[in-house]
């Protein structure tokens, strides 16, 4: 019971942080106010969180969870192409929805100016020294998770037989790290959907064989809340 009540404890502090870090960023946002936001005294947030440095890799942390369960998730119901077309339906659905996700995207782009010295995020382990080297934090694992679904296409044969090197690569993760920017603030749902299938119709013929793209759904998947349920996709 006490440690059950602890982690609902931790589980409000991280909301209250991530609401506060999405609206007012890192520095505008203070210990006191999330302490009140998730209605516990200050003293019991230190009791979980020693800084405020370790409560943003808290949001960071649930942030990349959700996104590495979703799109393994995704991966699981289809082929890794098509998982990587609904991660971009699920990011720019969590963009609206979750401020866990919008938090971490915005520490991501504070990254450096409110870690310690010494205690920056480490480089994400990468066969390749310069892929996306300038990403950090969350713009990091996103990129990740897409280029780790664009290789296991290729691995699957999906993508088309002139589909190599860096420039379908860096063009789909590009793409895919761009909605958040473009998605980040105020965009209906319906033009989110709408503009998500249309760049799909658009990157699809240029990476799979010919004839082959009418096999892809470029529309949104059926999506679930957090607990699970479905609901209705986006539009």
């Amino acid at each position: 019971m006490v440690q059950e009540r602890s982690e609902r404890t931790r589980g409000r502090l991280v909301a209250a942080g991530a609401a506060l870090f999405d609206r007012r960023g890192y520095a505008g946002a203070t210990l006191g106010e999330i302490a009140a936001a998730a209605g516990v005294t200050k003293g019991a947030l230190y009791f979980h969180f020693a800084s405020k440095e370790e409560l943003a890799r808290a949001v960071s942390g649930a942030a990349e969870d959700a996104l590495r369960t979703a799109c393994a998730e995704l991966r699981a119901a289809s082929s890794p192409l098509q998982g990587l077309i609904d991660a971009g339906y699920w990011l720019v659905d969590a963009l609206g929805a979750d401020p866990v996700i919008r938090a971490a995207f915005r520490l991501g782009r504070e990254d450096g100016g409110w870690r310690a010295p010494g205690t920056a995020a480490p480089a994400a382990p990468d066969t390749d020294p310069w892929a996306f080297a300038d990403l950090r934090g969350f713009h990091r694992v996103w990129a990740g998770v897409v280029r780790d679904l664009l290789v296991g296409a290729r691995r699957a044969g999906e993508l088309g037989d002139r589909v190599g090197g860096l420039g379908p690569e860096t063009l789909v993760v590009t793409a895919a790290c761009g909605l958040e920017v473009v998605f980040a603030d105020g965009c209906p749902t319906e033009e989110r959907a709408r503009r998500v299938g249309a760049l799909w119709e658009w990157l699809l013929p240029c990476l799979v064989p010919p004839g082959t793209a009418a096999g892809y759904r470029t529309g949104p998947p059926a999506l679930r809340d957090h607990a699970g349920r479905p609901r209705p996709a986006m539009g």
